[in-house]
Parts: structure tokens; C-alpha cells; sequence
């Protein structure tokens, strides 16, 4: 495959039909009967991802791609890029390597790095894929990445991404995962002085912080850094990565449960915290630290009546507060963008029920406010 794909005859064609499905090419396989185009099909396919996770591999007609599952599966290159500011240096090893995009990243910051993994036939496309983007300081081994690292010296530090046991289950433990980290710390620890270990959004952060003591807007990753001998307590970052700036906050889950909760009717303002917030649940220490009063105890949003521009999230001028009846029905607008926030309906169900479509530069947020009273906020953006 990999001789025949990068012809650049072939890799022409597929920059041809970057908007075509793989079934359109497979039609086609007839008008070209000696080449494989189960294969180049499944480079389109990896290529038509890559445009906006991975423009760096996209750009590069010789790189080759893994299955689409390899492709949803690996970090976007954001993402690994920010990985990087947390071990920029030294010697290090990616125990469960994958399609290798923290990898590739985290060596251009490294002396050193090893990349693991145990499908030969990745590993080889990996390979191929370091030498076409220039990035020679990785040995890459095929096995596996946890019996490698029994054998070998100490290093600065280790990266592992543990993956479901069973792909078709949701996972909430860190236990469930495999390799089962909680068991290999000693291990870890015996190795290197940090690890850094990425998880799946679903995770419980308080549950695994747990997990890990006892022995980094859609949130795509939740990542833990272990260092040998510490003893204080866990900070939590929650970092939203935008085109034009990086959105971070930090706490501690004492300073959460220590944190006083505030109250208020909806004020000139309206702020809703950004995903990566709301998944740390920092639900009271980012209103503490912004001086912001909440709605309700559960629904998550957060009102001032100075704008906050610096608040980490989405900041709402409002317009109106109305009541859900009938007789507020013809105060609303025809076009509005609705979120359900604490509210006992789902927002399909509550569209319906106003008549609004979607769209506009109006958004209603239905929520409920102290006292259990519904209401329907209606505002724009700042």
C-alpha cells in the first residue's frame, strides 16, 4: 500500500476528491484496475480528517493515514500542542503511541523520545509519517509499551493514554481502562519523575484524582500530571484552546467546597462558564473568583451587573426576563438560539412549545432561578 499510495499520480487523485466519499472512489475502481483503491479510499478518508485536526499531516502528500477509528481516536494537533507545555524536555517515552500526533509533538520539545505501540501496521505508518514531517529524535518500537518500559533506564518522564477495555461501554473509572494505570504507578514512578496521562472527558476528575493519590468548547481531553514525592494538594487547569487566545482557569477542590455561593435575580449580564469549567466542576470557585452571583444552586450560570470581559466563558447582554406562558409568547423573537440550563425540558421539546427556530443573534437561555421560578433569559452576545 504504502509504495503505491504515495505516487504522486495517486496522491493527485485523492486531492482531486478531497470532497468525494470513499464510496464515490470505490465506484470508480474499475477505471483504474491496478491500483488499490480499498487502500487510497481509506487515505481520503484520513486526509478529509486531517484538513481540520491535523493540517500539518494534511499538507504533507507523504504522509499516510490509519483507519478512521485511528483518526477519531488521536489527539487534534491543539491539543498535543499544549501537552507540551506541560513536558517540554528530556528524555521520554509515549507508552501507548497510536497515530503518534502527541508524539510527533512532544519530541520536537524533547532530547529524546520512544514511541510505543502494538499494531505493527500503525507503527510502520507512524514511522513513515516522523520521516516525511523531519522529526528524527523517536525510536519507535512495535510491542508492548509497559513490558518495554520494565527494561529499560530511567527516563524525565512518561506519557500514556489509556483506552476503554471495551470500546462498546461508557468508562467513568480510571480502573476500567487499560493499561490500568492505578496498578502501574509504582512502576511509573520507578521510571520516571512525571507522568502524564491522558483521559476520556467522561472520567470522573474527582473520582480519579482520588484513584491516583491512593497509590490540561467541547471538552476533548482531561490529562493528569504525577510527579514523584508530591504531596500537596491536586491543581486543576481548565484550558480552552481558541483560535485567538487561551482561555485557563485554575482551583483546588478545597477552594471548590470552601467557595460561598451567591444569589441573584438576572442582572444586566449573563455569563456562561466554558465547557472545560463546567467538566472541572468549578461551579462556585469561578463565580468567587469573578465577584458573580448565580441563578440557582444547579443552574450553572452566572449574572453581574459590570461586564467581566476576562470572564473565561460566554458573556450575555440581557435584554428581557419572561415568564414561560402563553401571555409572554408574543414578546419573544422568531429566531433565537435556545439552551435549556436546569430546566424540566429538553430544548427540542421547548422549541416546539415557544415556535422559535433556530438562528439569529438571539439567544434564550430556560432556566430556573432561586426560589424554583422558570424563566426564559432572553439576551445577545458581547
Amino acid at each position: 500500500m504504502k509504495l503505491q499510495v504515495l505516487d504522486p499520480f495517486i496522491q493527485e487523485f485523492i486531492n482531486t476528491h478531497i470532497n468525494s466519499s470513499a464510496s464515490d472512489l470505490m465506484l470508480k475502481a474499475s477505471s483504474y484496475p491496478k491500483w488499490d483503491m480499498k487502500a487510497i479510499a481509506q487515505q481520503l478518508v484520513g486526509k478529509q480528517i486531517a484538513k481540520k485536526k491535523l493540517p500539518t499531516w494534511f499538507h504533507n502528500n507523504e504522509v499516510l493515514y490509519p483507519v478512521r477509528l485511528s483518526m477519531e481516536q488521536c489527539s487534534s494537533e491543539e491539543t498535543a500542542k499544549y501537552k507540551t507545555t506541560i513536558i517540554n524536555s528530556g528524555r521520554g517515552i509515549d507508552l501507548t503511541g497510536g497515530f503518534g500526533v502527541d508524539t510527533f509533538f512532544l519530541s520536537k520539545k524533547s532530547e529524546s523520545l520512544i514511541y510505543c505501540e502494538r499494531n505493527e501496521d500503525l507503527a510502520l505508518l507512524v514511522t513513515n509519517n516522523l520521516k516525511a514531517l523531519n522529526q528524527y529524535n523517536c525510536k519507535v518500537y512495535v510491542g508492548d509499551g509497559i513490558e518495554y518500559l520494565k527494561n529499560i533506564k530511567k527516563l524525565d518522564w512518561i506519557f500514556i493514554d489509556p483506552s476503554r477495555r471495551k470500546e462498546s461501554q461508557r468508562v467513568f473509572r480510571l480502573d476500567d481502562c487499560e493499561p490500568n494505570v492505578i496498578d502501574l504507578i509504582e512502576l511509573f514512578f520507578d521510571k520516571a519523575e512525571h507522568v502524564l496521562i491522558k483521559t476520556a472527558p467522561l472520567l470522573d476528575i474527582r473520582q480519579t484524582l482520588s484513584d491516583l493519590e491512593a497509590v490540561n468548547n467541547d471538552c476533548k481531553e482531561v490529562i493528569y500530571l504525577l510527579e514523584k514525592d508530591f504531596t500537596g494538594e491536586a491543581q486543576i487547569f481548565c484550558v480552552n484552546l481558541k483560535k485567538e487566545l487561551k482561555e485557563e482557569f485554575r482551583f483546588t477542590l478545597s477552594e471548590e467546597r470552601e467557595a460561598l455561593s451567591l444569589y441573584s435575580e438576572p442582572l444586566k449580564y449573563i455569563y456562561e462558564a466554558n465547557v472545560s469549567i463546567m467538566k472541572a466542576g468549578a461551579f462556585k470557585s469561578i463565580a468567587s473568583k469573578h465577584e458573580l452571583y448565580k441563578l440557582h444552586k444547579h443552574s450553572h450560570l452566572y449574572t453581574s451587573q459590570k461586564l467581566i470581559s476576562e470572564f473565561p466563558g460566554r458573556r450575555f447582554n440581557v435584554k428581557e426576563v419572561l415568564n414561560p406562558d402563553k401571555k409572554s409568547l408574543t414578546k419573544l423573537p422568531k429566531k433565537a438560539n435556545i439552551a435549556c440550563r436546569n430546566y424540566p425540558h429538553k430544548v427540542d421539546v421547548l422549541k416546539k412549545k415557544l415556535k422559535i427556530n433556530d438562528g439569529g443573534n438571539d439567544y434564550i437561555f430556560a432556566t430556573t432561578l432561586k426560589g424554583e421560578k422558570l424563566k426564559l433569559i432572553v439576551c445577545e452576545k458581547v
